[in-house]
């Protein structure tokens, strides 16, 4: 998908949202402030990488947000400022105490809280995953299951690479999904 496609893709899903939000009784989306140009530059300082463009674009028009229905929160991002705090011990993953493992849930920085009951699921950015275009690859991270670590863009074992906008669409989506079946 293009940059612009992409954009718009993500524009529409958070117009359905909110839609979803004004017709299900007890849902609400609560949008946090929008991210500034100094703030993005202070967190790829702190964390030394440039975040993902489509991320950054995402932040910087919205904000971060989260879905309550009935007080209970079915989608939470991580305020930009703590993405990496959430991550989890890397001891609760399966084969979370293989080096490579802990290492790269050490590295990746979580930004969105699973559709899950469970505190300890997450979506995260793989920093070892990262397109020309500075797209990072998003993988789920559940506390009792194996840390994705897919192949890397361009090597012979390369699994499906999905970046932010595809995410993020696809996870408003289920949601959208999971109450039209209500």
């Amino acid at each position: 998908m293009a940059k612009n496609a992409d954009e718009s893709a993500v524009a529409e899903a958070v117009e359905r949202l909110k839609s979803l939000a004004e017709e299900v009784e007890d849902l609400t989306v609560e949008f946090s402030k929008p991210v500034t140009a100094a703030e993005v530059a202070k967190l790829e300082k702190k964390f030394k990488l440039k975040l993902p463009p489509s991320y950054v674009h995402f932040i910087r028009t919205y904000g971060t947000f989260k879905v309550l229905h009935g007080g209970r929160e079915l989608i939470g991002m991580e305020e930009p400022g703590f993405l990496r705090a959430a991550a989890p011990d890397a001891s609760d993953a399966v084969n979370g105490d293989d080096p490579d493992v802990e290492e790269a849930i050490n590295e990746a920085l979580f930004f969105q809280r699973a559709d899950d009951d469970a505190v300890d699921n997450f979506w995260c950015f793989n920093p070892r995953d990262v397109t020309p275009e500075g797209e990072m690859g998003v993988v789920g991270y559940y506390h009792d299951e194996t840390f994705e670590l897919p192949q890397l863009l361009g090597t012979k074992n390369a699994r499906h690479f999905r970046a932010f906008p595809a995410h993020i669409v696809e996870v408003i989506d289920e949601l959208i999904e999971n109450f039209a079946e209500a």
